[in-house]
């Protein structure tokens, strides 16, 4: 027996509710479709359950995932679309709206941000990031442990390399790797790639920018709306001067300088802040400076 599609409605009695029997295949052919037709008030809810549950189903029914089957997956809490045997996040850029990709941060499939990896449930590593912009990929390290996650390792700055990280271009990047933890002299993107990262990051909270100086062990963290760019003078914009000790924490105002060529304060806070890139021009303010403590190895992380 066949209803006529016409024929299909809930019964008041029953809140006009049209219950489907499990295991009930609805086949659409031809040039069928499901139309909503009140945009304002219907929906359409996506199947839901643990991969557990979803592999479980899979067994007890017998049915295979088919291609371009959607499910919402409560252990990572996203929308995922089945494709050729894989489930696949669904992500948009500018370049690539709508596109269905696997895990991103490999070569072949690279994030635009940390902030990406972040999402998709990855732990502290090494990923591919190429931000909107830029037409290269690099493996980066990516901090998703300290400070709420979606870190990138853009400098790793050394006193024993003295000023070499005062440039807005690269320094010592080999191939596509980017800097790492480890490195004994001082690693560095362009500034160009690390504000293309920024640009390209969902983050949209207050501190983008977090400095960590190993040396004195003290972290700073820079008001988002900075950009970086290490040959114009700190006081070209004052949100590169507006910091705090504490991510997402209140912004101390320390007044744009012509000292400081990078991020922070180096000479009016007593040591409670610090700077990169301080006074170039004298050829011997290594690292990360402060006046009263001098200097350090450190880190810049952009989110």
């Amino acid at each position: 027996m066949k209803l006529n599609v016409g024929q299909i409605q809930g019964l008041s009695g029953n809140s006009n509710t049209v219950t489907i029997p499990e295991g009930t295949i609805l086949n659409f052919t031809g040039g069928s479709n499901l139309d909503h037709t009140a945009n304002t008030t219907s929906h359409f809810p996506t199947p839901y359950g643990t991969e557990a549950e979803w592999n479980q189903r899979m067994t007890d029914h017998r049915k295979e995932f088919v291609d371009g089957q959607i499910r919402f997956n409560q252990d990572e809490n996203r929308v995922e679309i089945y494709y050729g045997g894989a489930w696949y996040i669904p992500t948009s850029t500018t370049t690539n709206p709508g596109s269905a990709t696997g895990t991103v941060g490999t070569q072949s499939n690279p994030a635009i941000s940390g902030m990406q990896i972040l999402a998709q449930g990855s732990s502290s590593g090494l990923y591919w990031i190429q931000p909107e912009g830029e037409s290269q990929a690099y493996e980066m390290y990516v901090n998703n442990t300290d400070n709420g996650g979606g870190w990138v390792l853009c400098a790793h700055v050394r006193t024993s390399t003295c000023q070499d990280h005062i440039t807005t271009g690269s320094v010592r990047i080999s191939g596509t790797t980017g800097p790492r933890t480890n490195n004994t002299s001082t690693t560095k993107m362009p500034d160009s790639w690390i504000n293309n990262l920024r640009n390209s990051s969902s983050y949209t909270g207050s501190t983008a920018y977090w400095m960590h100086a190993t040396g004195f062990n003290k972290h700073m963290f820079i008001d988002s709306g900075a950009w970086v760019h290490l040959s114009t003078h700190a006081s070209d914009q004052n949100a590169r001067t507006r910091v705090s000790t504490s991510y997402q924490g209140s912004l101390s105002d320390r007044g744009p300088n012509s000292g400081t060529r990078g991020f922070g304060d180096h000479h009016t806070s007593g040591g409670t802040y610090f700077a990169w890139g301080r006074h170039p021009e004298q050829g011997n303010n290594c690292g990360f400076r402060e006046d009263s403590l001098g200097a350090s190895n450190g880190y810049l992380w952009v989110k």
